[in-house]
């Protein structure tokens, strides 16, 4: 098997989870963002990027976007870990945010929902996720759609969506 790396950034967990689970089915290293260097990426033909969305943003994401001009030989693969990942402008916004026009046609990004626990979330997080809040209330019961009722309930009450299955387009892209 070709030299393979996950690396991750995670804030709760989620994306630490699927990091895991990824490296076992690959028999690969996993290594949280902060433990890597960028001379580190000499040491493998793959690379397995995982960070939560924050913003709109992956969080740790530069690592990979900063130095692509060193992985420009090497398969690059991206999750990002978040609530509302599986909501299609969700995505379509991650991708605008997140890779220009060079990198996204070089790089292959999944999606895989988090978990999120209101009584865990402290400071400005927590503000955020008050104003997401107050935004879909505002809208009124009829003008909201069936993601802005599942996103509300998730913040009001907690959701756990991590899946083992969420992991499978990944790891088949490495399988096959």
């Amino acid at each position: 098997m070709e030299r393979t790396v996950v690396i991750y950034k995670s804030k709760h967990g989620s994306t630490r989870q699927y990091a895991e689970w990824i490296g076992e089915e690959l028999q690969c290293p996993v290594i949280a963002q902060a433990d890597f260097s960028k001379k580190d990426f000499d040491n493998y033909d793959n690379i397995i990027y995982g960070g939560h969305v924050q913003a709109g943003g992956i969080m740790g994401f530069d690592l990979i976007k900063k130095n692509m001009r060193k992985l420009q030989d090497k398969k690059i693969v991206v999750f990002a870990v978040g609530l509302n990942v599986m909501n299609k402008e969700s995505r379509i916004q991650l991708r605008e945010i997140n890779f220009d026009k060079a990198n996204v046609e070089r790089m292959t990004c999944y999606y895989c929902p988090g978990n999120y626990k209101p009584e865990e979330i402290k400071g400005i997080d927590a503000g955020i996720m008050k104003m997401m809040q107050k935004m879909l209330e505002s809208k009124g019961d009829s003008q909201l759609t069936d993601d802005d009722r599942f996103l509300l309930d998730a913040v009001k009450n907690g959701v756990n969506l991590v899946d083992r299955k969420y992991i499978e387009p990944i790891v088949r892209e490495f399988s096959e």
